[in-house]
């Protein structure tokens, strides 16, 4: 039987070692700095703003928007990758990282692992200053299917998909949800979603074959596979036949409103 989950916690990644999380990070910031930077220009975002990177990671997001003139705030729950002139351990849960503080309120990522939603959509609006910036992307799995039905790897990915939409260490529909909860809370909303066609031993591909592989301990210890389907699983996203819609990244952007 699998172990119960401790309650409260949904990072699994937090249980990662630093030479693991770090180099996953990394293939992340890979895949998803280019779209991030292209959407926060748009907010007009430099010199002489305030800004909370919520959820910062490695820090790429910080360290572009220092590199655009703005003071940073670099908040996360586990700081371990993080340095700069204002780094903070915070959880978004407990609260604002400061109340109406900052003209743009950045989270990527962050949202599909908290254990409350809503109040961490609210603490996100609450840290930007009536006119401010908030900007949150997250996945959503639903998109994640194989290309071609009958591929011998086929089966197996299905299973995987399966499982990590019924797993409890996140939420993996998430995305679609932030339009409707963090939009309503917000003015001027625009909203984005990405995904590709995935290739084994493509960057994408690696990026989530490493994350299954430094996950390989927690999913043995609650059961989820055995070890040779978890080798067939990995394979995938090796072979370079194998093809899959990869999930969809959904940015949603706007103004808290005035007053």
């Amino acid at each position: 039987m699998a172990s119960a989950e401790p309650p409260g916690v949904r990072y699994a990644m937090s249980e990662i070692g630093e030479e693991g999380e770090g180099p996953r990070l990394a293939m992340l910031e890979a895949i998803l700095d280019e779209p991030t930077f292209d959407r926060l220009k748009q907010t007009g975002v430099g010199r002489g703003w305030r800004c909370a990177d919520v959820g910062a990671g490695r820090g790429s997001v910080s360290k572009w928007l220092r590199n655009r003139g703005a003071e940073v705030v670099s908040a996360d729950i586990m700081p371990r990758f993080l340095s700069g002139p204002d780094v903070r351990t915070h959880d978004i849960c407990d609260g604002p990282v400061e109340d109406s503080a900052f003209d743009l309120v950045h989270c990527r990522a962050l949202l599909a692992h908290v254990a409350d939603f809503d109040g961490a959509v609210d603490n996100l609006v609450a840290s930007a200053r009536p006119g401010g910036w908030v900007m949150a992307a997250e996945p959503d799995y639903g998109t994640m299917v194989e290309c071609e039905p009958d591929h011998p790897r086929a089966e197996v990915f299905r299973r995987f998909r399966e499982r990590s939409a019924a797993g409890t260490r996140m939420d993996a529909f998430v995305g679609r949800r932030i339009h409707e909860v963090l939009g309503a809370r917000l003015d001027d909303v625009s909203s984005e979603g990405l995904t590709d066609i995935v290739s084994g031993g493509s960057l994408r591909a690696r990026y989530r074959r490493f994350t299954m592989e430094v996950a390989r301990p927690l999913s043995a210890r609650r059961d989820d596979y055995d070890e040779a389907e978890y080798d067939e699983l990995l394979a995938c996203f090796d072979d370079p036949t194998f093809r899959y819609i990869d999930c969809l990244w959904v940015a949603v952007w706007g103004k808290r409103p005035e007053g």
